[in-house]
């Protein structure tokens, strides 16, 4: 009998379903796993040793599609911009596996490149080392939060509760028409940020 001539099951097929499952529900069983591949049990662990192992492929996938490229030659401000919204961007099509990163060394090529691009470009820029290791994971905080708000409602307040906050829904009808609530949030953070980073700068540096 001929082999197929594609593989059924692999290392990257069983991730990609773990990831999904754990995108839709925010998590997944090994059992649960090799029904919605419709195998045995039994032959997931010809791939993959069990969950943690699955997990492990999980999180080097998204760490790779956090990677950024990252122009060394470019303004501190703008890299800081740019890398905040492309980690915004690819964390948000998983909300449910951002503990995942959370709690995920960055041991992987892709994510020190970008990281050491960042580092330099800060540094480059005269912000002192200890001030571009706490922007670094500045930037962390930041997206992660900032993911999550990006996949909530529109409207955070009931207009039954704004009713009993005088101050709150007059301040909720002040929002920009037209514009979603988390880009305006996002881009007033970074702007919030990237001021605040400036005075960290010495005197005789020009950040431009």
């Amino acid at each position: 009998m001929p082999r197929p001539r594609k593989a059924l099951l692999s290392r990257e097929i069983i991730a990609t379903a773990a990831l999904e499952m754990t995108s839709e529900t925010g998590g997944f069983t090994v059992p649960d796993l090799a029904k919605r591949l419709n195998v045995r049990q039994s032959s997931l662990y010809n791939h993959v040793s069990g969950r943690a192992e699955i997990i492990e492929l999980i999180r080097q996938r998204l760490h790779e599609a956090l990677a950024v490229r990252v122009d060394v030659t470019a303004d501190w401000a703008d890299v800081i911009r740019h890398v905040a919204s492309a980690q915004r961007a690819s964390m948000a099509k998983h909300p449910w596996v951002i503990p995942l990163l959370a709690t995920s060394p960055a041991d992987l090529d892709a994510t020190i490149t970008t990281l050491e691009n960042v580092a330099t470009v800060l540094s480059r820029a005269g912000f002192t080392d200890r001030d571009v290791m706490l922007a670094i994971a500045m930037l962390d905080i930041v997206t992660i939060g900032a993911s999550l708000d990006l996949v909530s409602p529109e409207d955070l307040y009931p207009a039954e509760a704004l009713a009993q906050a005088t101050t709150l829904a007059r301040v909720v009808r002040a929002a920009p028409p037209g514009v979603p609530r988390a880009d305006v949030a996002f881009n007033f953070t970074l702007d919030l940020i990237i001021e605040a980073l400036r005075t960290r700068l010495p005197h005789n540096t020009n950040p431009r």
